[in-house]
């Protein structure tokens, strides 16, 4: 009969296992805690600093933040089992935000074709908007005879058609 080794007692080699769990955990912790804050800064660097759009900013600060989020899964999981759980959650997730990618692809329309910027008026209900500025997901827009802020999503136009007024239109 042989002697046990330290870690080969029950007690030891369960906690050296917690151990390297909360190790991981940890560290995803320290990363989540140090990265959101820088992202969210560079989003509104590009914003501010740089003058570009609502929409280019939230759009950077969106993949970096999901970048961050497929690091610590592969890390975390490893990388077959990530590549197999993303491959069945990106379905579930796909159909659960359709509209949300709706939305998305229908800002990069109006960001990219110039369809929609800052200072067009533009008629929803019979009453006239000024648009403030066109995001990731919605177009910000104010009242033009009260002071009043709309935000239409910006899939709100797939199934009725966008009206610009005249005056918007001689402007361009």
């Amino acid at each position: 009969m042989g002697t046990l080794d330290d870690d080969d007692l029950p007690f030891t080699f369960a906690l050296t296992h917690i151990w390297n769990s909360l190790d991981d955990f940890f560290l995803c912790i320290g990363i989540v805690l140090l990265s959101v804050p820088l992202i969210v800064a560079i989003g509104s660097t590009v914003q501010d600093y740089f003058r570009y759009s609502r929409w280019m900013g939230q759009m950077i600060t969106f993949g970096l933040l999901t970048g961050v989020f497929l690091y610590l899964l592969g890390y975390v999981a490893g990388q077959t089992t990530s590549v197999s759980l993303l491959q069945g959650f990106a379905l579930g997730v796909g159909y659960a935000l359709q509209p949300y990618i709706v939305s998305l692809l229908s800002g990069a329309t109006y960001f990219s074709t110039g369809m929609l910027k800052a200072n067009d008026l533009i008629l929803i209900e019979e009453k006239e908007y000024k648009v403030i500025s066109n995001g990731i997901f919605y177009i910000e827009a104010s009242r033009v005879t009260e002071n009043i802020i709309l935000y239409i999503p910006n899939h709100f136009f797939n199934n009725s058609y966008l009206k610009k007024t005249i005056d918007s239109l001689e402007e361009t």
